[in-house]
This record gives C-alpha cells, sequence and structure tokens, in this order.
C-alpha cells in the first residue's frame, strides 16, 4: 500500500486494486491542486449520504460519519468524538486512523475502540486542531507503528498553522530530515517500541507554488 500527503488532512491511499482518499481538499480551492481519482472517499466531517455510499457506476463511493463500512475491499471504521469521527481505514492489511480536525486527547475508551493502528495520521499545526505538543501526547498514548503528521503550515494553502518542523523537534527527529515523497507498506506495520515518524511531501504545495 502506497500513502501519500496532500495537504491539510487529505492523504491517498493506493492499495493493489482500490485507491482510497480521506478528506479530500476541494477542487478549485487550490490552484492545480493535483487531480485524484479515487474508488473509496472517506471524510472525517459531516455525516453519511446513503446515496453517494452505494455503488454508482464510474463514481466514487463516499464514507462519513460514525460506524463499520466495507466497500470495494476496504474496511472503515468510523468513531464520533466531539465535532469530527475518527476514521480508521484498512487497506491491503494495513490500518490508517486519521484523526481530521482533532481538538483533543482521545480516552482510553476511544483509544481502545481503534484498535491497533499501523499507521497515525495526526495534525500537529495547531490552529483548528492539535498543535505538536499535544500531538506527540496522543502518539503517545495511542502508541501506532508510524505516525504521519498532517494539518500544517504548507505555503498556498488556507489555515494558520505552525510548521511541521516543531512537532518533529517534539518527537525528537534528529536535524536534518527531510521530507519523503512516500510511503510504501505491505501488510501490517507490526509492533514498536517506538512509534516511526514519516514526515511525507504535501503533493499541495507544489501545485499551490504554480
Amino acid at each position: 500500500m502506497e500513502l501519500t500527503y496532500i495537504g491539510l488532512s487529505c492523504l491517498r491511499l493506493r492499495g493493489r486494486d482500490v485507491q482510497v482518499v480521506i478528506d479530500p481538499i476541494p477542487q478549485g480551492s487550490v490552484s492545480g491542486l493535483p487531480r485524484l481519482t479515487p474508488d473509496v472517499i472517506v471524510r472525517t466531517e459531516g455525516s453519511i449520504d446513503p446515496a453517494l455510499l452505494r455503488h454508482r457506476q464510474g463514481q466514487p463511493q463516499e464514507v462519513g460519519g460514525p460506524g463499520e463500512y466495507e466497500l470495494r475491499g476496504v474496511s472503515v471504521f468510523g468513531m464520533a468524538v466531539d465535532g469530527t469521527t475518527v476514521m480508521r481505514v484498512e487497506v491491503d492489511d494495513v490500518r490508517v486512523a486519521s484523526l481530521g480536525r482533532l481538538r483533543r486527547q482521545l480516552s482510553e475508551d476511544e483509544i481502545d475502540a481503534l484498535g491497533h493502528v499501523d499507521v497515525l495520521a495526526v495534525p500537529v499545526g495547531g490552529g483548528d486542531a492539535l498543535g505538536a505538543s499535544d500531538a506527540t501526547r496522543l502518539v503517545n498514548a495511542v502508541e501506532p507503528a508510524i505516525v504521519v503528521p498532517v494539518r500544517y503550515h504548507v505555503a498556498g494553502l488556507p489555515g494558520e498553522y505552525d510548521g511541521v518542523e516543531k512537532f518533529a523537534k517534539e518527537m525528537g527527529l534528529s536535524e536534518g530530515w527531510a521530507p519523503q515523497a512516500k510511503l510504501n507498506l505491505t501488510g501490517g506495520a507490526g509492533a514498536s517500541d517506538e512509534p516511526r515518524v514519516v514526515i511525507l511531501e504535501a503533493r499541495a504545495a507544489a501545485a499551490a507554488g504554480t
């Protein structure tokens, strides 16, 4: 499974037979935004629309709100947390949890309900979601195998956010780290003593600068 970061809370998960986009950035809101062609769209905000959930020829199926869903070989678990829905998406046996605009720590019961997480996409830039310090606390509580920071300052994208550097420092990354283009995983990441922080290039950054 290949994971790429677009910007804000938007991620693309590309499996062997399916492509999932979490929290797509609306077309037209950013000049030159990369064109995505998902089979499944998962949203951490809003509720489910039965018409969009149904299979439609040539159109993606959309999931939103709490519940459990199985579509096109993708397992989705949504958990309501205040004004957002924490979404755990499983593609090719890799579990990715997206927190959207989460503003608080998860309780022990919520962490238990979330279950094992291979990749945790956590907001780190503050503003309308968690900042670096609170994100670090949450990572230590959830104990994922891999952490991918999202919702931080990217030139050309809307929102007032801190840069990802603050979170990198909180998580103890050595100086000289560099973002990578994508994350490739084969099956679950397994257990590890310390979460691995993977900072991905925001694909929307280049688009916004053109």
